[in-house]
């Protein structure tokens, strides 16, 4: 992928390591304690604008390459799947951007996004907001804040990237649940990693602007084996910002968009959906 040297300091600030597979563990979550008003507020379209992108970049790899090459299709949709927006936290005094998906479940207010959009190592984000299909400052849909923030404990405790899963829970908009508003996108787990996907994310790191989303069609090209499960690797042109955005397969996000390799060019991992991402979504589909 195309990554910004910036993405280095936003790392650095943030606190992002890797370190090395461990079992499963229950998901840690965050009840978050600001007012919906207040984060609605402090959301301005200069402050949305001028957000700082945020993907990982990793150094060292072990890959097991599948092939020389990794065919992809790349493009801006002609219309929006609303279940897919661009999300908002700020960590300390900075404001920074990912993407994510409204899912299925039975409280109606669901995100899934990355680990690394909902929590550095030591805290969560701050100023959490979901804007369904998001597109060149309009919010046709409106600002979801979250009520609760959850990640894996993995991640979590000690940021290891084949646990890189997020969930965000949001309030209520106008009295109306997000997926009663705007639908929303199955998901599915341990499925088989020979897939056909479609990473949506809303990159902003040059050439992109984050105004836009794209969609990167691609079949399984590797797995990386520096994770614990390895995690899969695809085709795939976006940069920063694009963070979070979900894998589609029919109608289910089976992973998210993680992180690349500087010596990987035009390659996203995302890490395999198995049992502790289930656990995860069980936790925020029950809050």
């Amino acid at each position: 992928m195309k990554r910004a040297r910036i993405l280095l300091l936003a790392l650095a600030m943030l606190g992002v390591l890797a370190a090395p597979g461990q079992a499963a563990q229950p998901a840690r979550a965050k009840a978050v304690q600001q007012s919906r008003a207040a984060v609605v507020a402090y959301w301005t379209a200069e402050r949305m604008r001028t957000a700082t992108p945020l993907d990982v970049v990793r150094g060292g790899a072990g890959m097991q390459r599948r092939s020389a090459a990794f065919p992809f299709t790349s493009y801006e949709p002609a219309t929006y799947n609303p279940a897919h927006g661009k999300v908002f936290f700020s960590h300390g005094a900075a404001n920074f951007v990912c993407s994510g998906t409204a899912l299925t479940s039975a409280n109606e207010s669901v995100v899934w996004t990355a680990g690394h959009c909902v929590k550095a190592l030591g805290a969560y984000h701050t100023n959490w907001a979901f804007v369904p299909a998001y597109m060149d400052g309009a919010r046709p849909y409106g600002t979801w804040i979250a009520r609760t923030l959850l990640t894996t404990s993995p991640w979590g405790q000690d940021g290891n990237f084949g646990y890189d899963f997020g969930a965000a829970v949001v309030n209520t908009n106008g009295g109306q649940t997000l997926t009663g508003t705007v639908g929303s996108r199955g998901i599915a787990f341990d499925q088989p990693a020979e897939q056909h996907y479609l990473s949506h994310g809303y990159p902003a790191a040059p050439p992109f602007t984050g105004g836009r989303m794209q969609i990167c069609e691609s079949d399984l090209g590797t797995r990386d084996t520096s994770t614990d499960p390895p995690a899969m690797g695809i085709g795939c042109d976006m940069t920063a910002g694009s963070s979070g955005g979900g894998w589609v397969v029919g109608n289910d996000v089976v992973s998210v968009n993680s992180y690349g390799y500087f010596t990987q060019p035009n390659v996203m991992h995302g890490p395999y959906q198995g049992a502790v991402a289930q656990q995860l979504y069980a936790s925020a589909a029950g809050s």
